[in-house]
């Protein structure tokens, strides 16, 4: 790249930057070329190279770091992993992923460990902060069932992705677990209960759920209507 830069400059004759640096007093356009050979910045003020905006990326979010995954409920290495059966039919079980970053989802993960007998309208889904519905999974009843297979489900989201931009600081997604019917539910991981000993109350709670009627198509749940099940986390997961 040849750098030929004519923009108001503060510091010495003429009006130009020389190579050796100055201070701009302008704006600075590059026409969609590169910087490179930038050094890592040090100052809150400095620019970041792309290796370091990746480091920080990976440091926000340890699930990107370790699985390459880009978000989940909680590591389950750390806090080890329970498994329960869902505990009522027509209810969307929730819990919550950090969003530090806009990021662009297509599937959610769960793990069945114990299958169920005739499911009806069974789906993993996801939701923005706020309750509104960003998107569900194929229904998985048969797989869920008593002919399907125990193991991790990373299901992608029907009419995926989407991109999740924060509504706010410190924003996160819900993903969720429904079952619309059932004769014997499928088992889940989650996490024990002692890691829930300290809960966010509604409506950011770390977990809840809330009833929604027997459906083929999940709509959007009222965040602050949800409802705490303390010895339950379900563990999911984004990519």
């Amino acid at each position: 790249m040849s750098l030929n830069i004519e923009v108001p400059y503060s510091g010495g004759a003429g009006g130009y930057l020389p190579t050796t640096g100055g201070a701009l007093t302008g704006p600075l356009a590059l026409g969609a070329n590169k910087i490179t050979g930038l050094a890592n910045g040090t100052a809150a003020t400095d620019a970041a190279t792309y290796g370091q905006v990746q480091t920080t990326e990976a440091a926000l979010n340890l699930a990107l770091e370790y699985n390459d995954i880009l978000g989940w409920t909680y590591d389950p290495t750390t806090v080890g992993i329970n498994a329960v059966a869902v505990p009522g039919a027509a209810t969307v079980y929730a819990s919550r992923i950090p969003l530090p970053a806009a990021m662009t989802v297509t599937k959610v993960i769960a793990n069945c460990t114990v299958l169920g007998l005739t499911l009806t309208h069974s789906f993993l889904a996801l939701f923005k902060s706020n309750g509104t519905v960003i998107g569900q999974t194929a229904d998985q009843s048969t797989a869920w069932g008593a002919l399907g297979a125990a193991q991790v489900y990373s299901l992608p989201l029907a009419g995926g992705p989407y991109v999740c931009t924060p509504l706010a600081a410190n924003d996160f997604l819900y993903a969720a677990l429904y079952v619309g019917t059932f004769v014997t539910a499928p088992t889940f991981s989650n996490a024990p209960s002692s890691v829930l000993s300290s809960l966010t109350p509604v409506p950011r709670a770390r977990q809840g759920f809330i009833a929604q009627a027997d459906t083929a198509t999940l709509g959007n749940i009222a965040v602050g209507s949800l409802a705490l099940y303390f010895n339950l986390l379900y563990w999911f997961g984004i990519s």
